[in-house]
């Protein structure tokens, strides 16, 4: 018995914001930019052999020089033409910050929860067992997947930044992991997305970054 590990490394897409000058922007402490990760590769996560499980990680690396702030980190777990899924996954994410010590390791969990009913339609929205969390239903582009959706449930709100040497980067790690084994081939598709401010600037980014409401 042995654990297969696959390792994604999606391109981040940067697209930096616009507005005012740099120096307007360095004085008012407003985000530089917005970096997003996506990952969606069909089969993925490749199925293993006999007697075997298996882990996934998803590795982004921040650019170098900067401060980031994760906003968004989602995924979803998809089998194509089956009844029911047949991962019984766990999601965490790991932060790697280098620090005068050498690295710093934060940690936070992603979640898979039900959002609907049972098919009697006498529970709760949300309070269905975990046996049927993830029970076949089409969507927009594939025939008759099973589903599973993680998502960070509590955002971290702390900021991600070298703090021994500017010239390092911040790795930022997304583990699936599952205990059962011998499973099929999964697709994984994941988003996670990042705020980019000045080091300088970066510890008033929960002032300088309101929340907008309509």
């Amino acid at each position: 018995m042995a654990i297969v590990h696959t390792i994604l490394t999606p391109e981040g897409t940067h697209v930096p914001f616009t507005g005012g000058t740099d120096a307007q922007r360095l004085l008012q402490g407003a985000a530089r930019g917005v970096t997003t990760f996506y990952e969606s590769t069909a089969s993925n996560w490749p199925s293993t052999g006999a007697g075997d499980n298996r882990s996934l990680a998803i590795n982004m690396e921040l650019d170098r020089d900067y401060a980031w702030v994760m906003t968004d980190c989602t995924a979803a777990i998809i089998m194509l033409n089956h009844a029911s899924i047949e991962v019984e996954a766990t999601a965490m994410c790991e932060f790697k910050i280098p620090s005068q010590t050498g690295y710093e390791y934060i940690y936070s969990n992603l979640y898979n929860k039900p959002a609907r009913q049972d098919g009697t339609g006498t529970t709760p929205i949300g309070n269905i067992p975990a046996s049927i969390y993830n029970s076949q239903y089409p969507i927009l582009d594939v025939a008759t997947p099973a589903v599973m959706v993680f998502e960070a449930d509590i955002i971290p709100n702390f900021i991600l930044y070298p703090f021994q040497n500017t010239e390092d980067s911040v790795d930022v790690t997304v583990v699936f992991s599952e205990s059962a084994d011998n499973r099929s081939a999964l697709t994984v598709r994941f988003a996670a997305r990042f705020l980019q401010y000045d080091i300088d600037q970066a510890y008033d980014w929960r002032v300088q970054s309101p929340t907008l409401t309509r």
